[in-house]
């Protein structure tokens, strides 16, 4: 490895490249290990996210590039401006492995320029160019017109859509048209900086690494995917859209904005239906031979002219269906088309207009900019999400999240988000322990986090399962670093921390331990905690680790879990709480303790 770093300042035009230390490399590993200690470095406390002082950190890991497979993957970066707070998101396709065929291992994006830009990144040649032209374009017009410019029909383009622009705060970055890094507000932070995109084309695959190693992980890799393939994991057949009849059945589905854990219309929008009803075209990620994305002939539908579209993931059928009341199918694959092309996060915007619509129907809100907003209808989602992007009417207030407009509203008692991000597709009533993982994570309501390793419902104390729930925040953890997909729980067996191991010892090419592994994730998870608690101050952690009242005062209404909430009462979740401190290394009060501070080596 030649652990470089390429660093743009848009305010300066300087481009230059620096080597990532040793202590870094192994103590920090890649994508989000990289991106937690260099935000930490590098930002100063109390920074305004959309100001010239925040960066952009693009990091793919050790692995990206290499022939070991389901490693189609990078991390970004960045103190979102939703939230205020640390942000990582992690995204698949192709754009990872480039960056490594292009010679970097990191990228840090930093100033702002006076007008639009895009940046040209091919191998040792790195240039800022004039954007205006592309300022104002959907996603996948910008990823063409960039490709015709650079005379390069295989460049990968990472880039942003009006919302981005537009600042809203939780507008997404898009590569390869539609693999988003949703959560949190980073397309707006491109669009702070006057950044339209980042182009990249590499010549040179990475060598770094015990090849022979590598091979053998590679085989038993594709192995165990065809062995979980051939049992009929619907995963590889279906995607995540097989996800939406689980969820039900564990009554974790959210419904009119998590006002229930069942949705009596999912079978309307579930695989089963999408299978039925569209011809459906296999896209997987670089290298990966589990394949769960997947595209649709768009040729049926009259509001396109595209030739494919990408099928909506499980969280985008739960977040604009069900919890916003829609049944119809078509709507929702409408509905992720706009978002990818304006570039804007299925969750939380599904998040918002659920609340708006849950406002309306409680005569909290009126006026004619509220007209016709109710739950299941169809023209106002779309109508919605077109406001919200361009800042138009009421939408131009949605933009800015969840958090704030709740306040504003006095809805804060059904405003589903922690720490303003606001909550994925699985309701944490349905799953013991599961509330104490959003709770807790740095960015927010993230459900790619770790959760507790049980199918028992919250009607019991959460304690028993938290050691399951940090044992499984490690291996996402480390699965971050490396940049290896989490859908490595759909080969058989899954994906171990002693496959992360192996994986690890044969790029670094020496051996690791799993208690060298545990200690970077726990790095990582208290240096995240640790840029938090800056910007808490003077507040203390420990109130900003906490659900929404309706998860924790109104039990589930029907299904597996009626009757329960996410934990059995309130002295439940804060004796819970105290034992995941202790477990962490974390005081009372939420602070990491000093000797796990020593131990980060900052």
């Amino acid at each position: 490895m030649n652990n470089v770093l390429l660093r743009i300042n848009l305010t300066t035009k300087e481009i230059t490249k620096e080597t990532i230390p040793d202590s870094v490399v192994y103590g920090y590993m890649g994508g989000t290990g990289y991106i937690t200690y260099f935000l930490y470095k590098e930002l100063h406390p109390k920074i305004d996210p959309l100001s010239s002082e925040n960066k952009i950190i693009i990091a793919p890991g050790p692995i990206q590039g290499t022939k070991i497979p389901v490693s189609g993957r990078y991390a970004m970066g960045t103190k979102s401006p939703l939230t205020g707070l640390y942000l990582d998101s992690n995204v698949g396709g192709f754009l990872g492995p480039e960056i490594r065929f292009a010679g970097y291992d990191l990228i840090i994006i930093e100033g702002k320029s006076e007008s639009p830009v895009y940046l040209s990144v091919r191998n040792d040649k790195v240039e800022i160019k004039e954007a205006k032209h592309l300022w104002g374009k959907f996603v996948r017009e910008t990823e063409r017109i960039i490709r015709i410019t650079e005379e390069e029909p295989k460049m990968r383009v990472l880039t942003i859509g009006p919302a981005g622009e537009n600042l809203v705060k939780f507008a997404c970055t898009t590569s390869d048209s539609y693999r988003n890094a949703g959560r949190g507000g980073l397309g707006a932070v491109f669009g702070s900086k006057n950044l339209k995109a980042v182009a990249i084309k590499g010549s040179t695959r990475p060598t770094n690494g015990n090849q022979e190693q590598i091979e053998e992980i590679r085989k038993d890799l594709i192995q165990r995917a065809r062995t979980a393939k051939e049992s009929g994991h619907l995963m590889h057949k279906h995607g995540t859209s097989w996800l939406v009849d689980i969820s039900n059945q564990f009554t974790q589905f959210p419904t009119k904005n998590f006002q229930s854990g069942e949705f009596e219309d999912h079978k309307k929008i579930n695989h089963e239906t999408l299978a039925e009803k569209y011809k459906r075209f296999r896209r997987p990620c670089f290298q990966c031979p589990i394949g769960c994305s997947e595209t649709l002939d768009a040729s049926v539908f009259e509001w396109t002219d595209e030739k494919e579209i990408a099928k909506p993931e499980y969280e985008t059928l739960a977040m604009l269906g069900g919890n916003c009341g829609i049944n119809n199918i078509e709507t929702i694959i409408h509905a992720n088309y706009l978002c990818n092309q304006l570039g804007l996060d299925t969750i939380s915007i599904g998040s918002i207009i659920a609340m708006t619509m849950e406002a309306k129907e409680k005569g909290l809100v009126e006026g004619k900019e509220f007209k016709d907003v109710e739950f299941g209808n169809s023209d106002k989602l779309l109508e919605l999400i077109k406001k919200i992007a361009y800042r138009e009417e009421l939408g131009d207030f949605l933009a800015e999240g969840v958090s704030t407009v709740a306040k504003e509203w006095g809805t804060e008692h059904f405003a589903i988000h922690s720490k303003g991000l606001p909550f994925a597709a699985w309701d944490p009533r349905g799953k013991l322990g599961l509330g104490l993982s959003y709770a807790t994570a740095a960015v927010g309501a993230s459900h790619l986090r770790g959760w507790p390793s049980t199918a028992d419902v919250p009607d019991k104390s959460a304690e028993p399962v938290i050691k399951s729930m940090i044992e499984q925040q490690d291996l996402k953890t480390i699965k971050d670093c490396l940049s290896i997909c989490h859908f490595t729980h759909s080969i058989t067996p899954s994906l171990s921390l002693d496959d992360c191991r192996k994986i690890t010892s044969a790029v670094w090419d020496k051996e690791v331990s799993i208690e060298e592994l545990r200690d970077i994730a726990q790095k990582v998870w208290i240096l995240k905690r640790l840029f938090n608690s800056r910007e808490f101050e003077p507040k203390k952690p420990r109130e900003f680790d906490k659900l929404p009242p309706r998860f924790m005062k109104e039990p589930l209404p029907s299904g597996r879990a009626k009757g329960c909430k996410a934990f059995i009462d309130e002295e439940d979740f804060e004796r819970s709480l105290d034992y995941f401190y202790e477990q962490r290394g974390i005081e009372k009060d939420g602070y990491p303790k000093k000797e796990e501070i020593e131990k980060l080596g900052i």
